[in-house]
């Protein structure tokens, strides 16, 4: 497993010449100190850092960028993304493709458990439980999208090197035990007054506001909750009861905000470097159907003043200068959504629905809402558009949300049509129209990292006996 390590050590060799001299043990020692890798490290920095790869490697990465294609927000236009596109075995099958984000996420869960162990008893910083409570909640939403797009993971043995150089792969179902059991705990500390000082700017999500953190434990434990409503159909209590914990307005939701200069939009940057992406005709034909006004915003002409091209999915030009793009894509300072208000409020609508038909409507009309205005649409255009909605069915509910995800929630959107999928006895979900015509080589999970697959013979087990293509997680009906 790559581990990140704060202790860098330098070994100095002491050489004889013709004047001879020696190196007493306590400079030797003050020599292999390296002062730019210290041997301790502030809770207050390793959390910034935390954080910040959360976003920029977890959140976003690969993870997030494929799962855009796969849901059809966009389409690959050049080189891998048009190979995904095309559904081509070289790229969704292979080691390779996963493997930045892969190795992101368990350097964010390394740098979490670093600060768990210091602000644990017996720790440098005991009694830290801010701080305590924040890195306990990021462990679980890292490992949570670990699972949930690769299933079966290392996990109780892969950050202990010292004791499993090769750790073993644990069920879905176990890590997810975990999870929750994460959230629990760190929800407790939370509410537990401490001594230390706030960890305040260096927290880019919410400047140490714990009362924050907690609402977005909640709102975090109310998507996972409904996650698992193939496997437990009567959840939606449960979930019903976190969200009533959770965010109150979009202020207080969990996003990572960029300043367009030192920190950047992900996508963005992705596709000034790379231009990869181009407009997804599926999205455009559903949007277009509901007359959604929307759909200035996510679709705009690859060149200014000129005529927007669509990308037909699966099927279009392997090229850079044709199709439309979004302004995702030409805003630096566009936000990473953790955990959005529009997702809490749909979380909420879908159980109300399920529960009992009708019961939805106020969630799913205060879920549109909200996702117009994060979409930087008016108050006015999202109330007409509303009064168009004569049926807040499941179908249109989920469909609603798949819409509101495509700024920067495509994992999302890829867990719940994984999950819809099985809840339908596997059959494509009809709140969506895919236009890929290789339905059979839709990805039903992620294959593993390239760096664990050739180096722990575990990983590469579970790497040989899966079919991204037929296996589904434990969630959505796997087995593994």
């Amino acid at each position: 497993m790559t581990i990140k390590k704060y202790i860098n050590k330098f070994a100095i060799l002491c050489v004889a010449g013709a004047t001879l001299f020696s190196c007493s043990e306590d400079k030797m020692d003050e020599i292999n100190q390296n002062p730019n890798n210290p041997t301790e490290m502030s809770t207050n920095l390793i959390l910034t850092d935390l954080i910040n790869r959360t976003a920029v490697q977890v959140a976003n990465g690969d993870f997030a960028f494929y799962a855009s294609l796969f849901v059809e927000h966009y389409v690959g236009t050049h080189n891998q993304f048009y190979q995904s596109e095309i559904r081509e075995d070289g790229q969704l099958a292979v080691a390779s493709t996963y493997n930045n984000s892969w190795n992101g996420a368990y350097t964010a869960l390394r740098d979490a458990k670093d600060v768990i162990d210091i602000c644990s008893p017996e720790g440098k910083e005991q009694g830290n439980t801010a701080n305590l409570g924040i890195a306990q909640i990021l462990t679980a939403y890292n490992l949570s999208i670990l699972t949930d797009v690769c299933g079966d993971v290392p996990w109780s043995e892969a950050l202990n090197a010292n004791d499993f150089m090769l750790p073993h792969v644990d069920k879905q179902e176990d890590i997810y035990n975990e999870i929750f059991a994460y959230i629990d705990a760190g929800i407790e500390n939370l509410s537990i007054p401490s001594d230390f000082n706030s960890i305040g700017g260096s927290d880019h999500i919410y400047g140490g506001k714990v009362d924050k953190w907690t609402k977005f434990a909640h709102g975090l434990k109310a998507r996972l909750l409904m996650r698992l409503s193939h496997v437990r159909p009567n959840v939606y209590d449960e979930v019903l009861a976190e969200v009533a914990k959770s965010f109150t307005n979009a202020d207080e939701e969990a996003k990572y905000v960029y300043n367009g200069t030192s920190s950047n939009n992900p996508y963005t940057l992705l596709y000034m470097t790379r231009d990869q992406y181009g407009s997804s005709k599926s999205l455009h034909d559903m949007m277009s159907a509901n007359n959604d006004p929307r759909i200035v915003a996510y679709f705009i002409p690859k060149n200014v003043g000129g005529e927007l091209v669509l990308g037909e999915n699966g099927q279009n030009e392997q090229t850079q200068n044709k199709y439309g793009i979004s302004t995702y894509f030409t805003d630096r300072k566009n936000a990473t959504q953790f955990l959005s208000f529009h997702e809490l409020k749909f979380l909420e609508a879908e159980a109300l629905e399920r529960k009992s038909a009708g019961s939805g409507q106020t969630a799913a009309i205060e879920a549109v809402k909200a996702a117009f205005v994060y979409a930087n649409l008016s108050e006015v255009e999202a109330n007409n558009y509303i009064a168009t909605i004569t049926d807040f069915s499941i179908d249109r509910i989920m469909g609603e949300k798949y819409v509101s995800f495509f700024q920067s929630e495509a994992i999302e959107a890829y867990n719940d049509f994984r999950r819809l999928k099985a809840m339908n006895g596997g059959a494509h979900p009809s709140y969506v129209n895919f236009q890929n015509p290789k339905v059979e080589k839709f990805p039903l999970r992620y294959t593993y990292g390239a760096d664990d697959v050739n180096n722990n013979v575990n990983v590469r087990e579970a790497y040989l006996k899966v079919n991204v293509y037929t296996d589904n997680v434990w969630w959505a009906g796997g087995s593994f």
